[in-house]
């Protein structure tokens, strides 16, 4: 019987080789002077924001360039965006990068509509709820990873607490997700490893929380496929179009699986690593997938036995593949793309292991409110040693 459940993701998709070209098209449907938020000059050197202005100017809309963004945002430059925004009268923003631009973007768009700090929407005793006065904001991602194109969530760093929260609800979904793979085809490979497994982790995550649907499950799935026909491919050759569109579209899969099915504990140890260290996400979780897959696969094994499955691309299963095959999959998978590094390697100490489990429970515990299996202080203390 299938089981009740809400879906809602209100996103308008527009994928594809050349997609970008719509972009004019859709922002000035929004606003007539936007706000294109990038992490750093690349983009600008380049030549990309450049393209980007000129289809805007096409279209009838202005815009400006903000790239002071961390690749872990913190608080205080999504508040210098949003009063710059202001002081330009803009009505629109544009994530246009990976995750850290387009939850950038989001962050400034709260921001900016609601005219408080960012910070207020994050952590603390009187967290401000998100409404309709967020801004309109559209995402161009360049990578295939995060999948925040399609998902209300965006992480905010704190510098000064070592906290990186999750924050998101009904208004700060994109209004327009453009993927255009044609964007992505010159990541490095160590980028397009980083970000492709998080995709992978998204899909694994979504597929076995308790809040997932029979739609997120058919999205999962079909992430975990593609992830795993396509992301050797895509690493070993960023020129190999076929792959890049692949995993461009499993990224997209998979975001809209964690829009609905969330992330469990794994994304919560990786937000907490990511704060207290400044570990790359990508990189954090395919530390720690592993031993969290062992940790929480008992409590659902007809479903973590079929990940393994999907990574093959097989359509039955027919008890010959245990739990820890799908485990050992995961693994051959991390060490093809070069990312068999454990925790230690990335920056974690043993004196960061107790601030880290806290973080997971201080900020991030709905994560493990969702996983599968129930867990305390002693587990996540347990996953991260294990993960070292």
């Amino acid at each position: 019987m299938i089981k009740n459940f809400n879906y809602f993701v209100p996103i308008k998709l527009v994928f594809g080789n050349g997609a970008l070209a719509q972009a004019g098209e859709q922002v000035a449907s929004f606003g007539k002077k936007a706000m294109i938020v990038t992490t750093g000059n690349l983009f600008n050197e380049n030549g990309l924001v450049g393209r980007v202005k000129a289809i805007l100017q096409k279209a009838g809309v202005a815009s400006i360039h903000f790239s002071d963004v961390d690749p872990n945002p913190l608080h205080t430059q999504i508040d210098a965006g949003a009063s710059l925004a202001k002081s330009e009268n803009v009505d629109v923003f544009i994530g246009l990068g990976g995750g850290s631009a387009i939850d950038a973007a989001k962050g400034m768009a709260v921001a900016r509509g609601h005219d408080r700090p960012i910070w207020d929407f994050c952590i603390g005793d009187d967290v401000k709820e998100i409404t309709d006065k967020t801004f309109p904001i559209v995402a161009i991602t360049t990578t295939s990873g995060t999948g925040s194109e399609a998902t209300q969530w965006a992480v905010i760093t704190n510098p000064d607490t070592g906290e990186k929260p999750g924050i998101g609800g009904d208004y700060s979904f994109a209004r327009v997700a453009i993927v255009d793979p044609e964007l992505m085809t010159s990541l490095p490979p160590k980028i397009t490893a980083s970000t492709g497994f998080d995709v992978l982790a998204h899909a694994i995550e979504a597929y076995t929380s308790t809040l997932s649907t029979p739609v997120t499950d058919m999205m999962c799935e079909k992430a975990m496929r593609l992830v795993g026909k396509y992301l050797r491919r895509a690493v070993k050759n960023g020129e190999d179009r076929e792959a890049r569109n692949g995993m461009a579209f499993a990224n997209t899969m998979a975001g809209f699986g964690i829009a609905v099915g969330i992330v469990t504990v794994c994304h919560g140890l990786g937000h907490s690593i990511g704060g207290v260290v400044g570990t790359t996400h990508g990189e954090t979780l395919a530390a720690m997938t592993p031993q969290t897959m062992r940790f929480s696969m008992k409590a659902n094994p007809d479903k973590f036995k079929n990940i393994g499955m999907f990574l093959r691309d097989e359509y039955i299963n027919i008890g010959q593949y245990q739990l820890e095959d799908s485990v050992k999959e995961v693994e051959s998978l991390i060490k093809d793309i070069g990312l068999n590094n454990g925790l230690a390697s990335l920056g974690v100490k043993e004196e960061h292991i107790e601030k880290i489990a806290d973080g997971v429970i201080n900020y991030m515990g709905g994560s493990i409110e969702i996983d599968p299996m129930d867990l305390n202080k002693d587990d996540l203390i347990k996953i991260i040693k294990q993960s070292m």
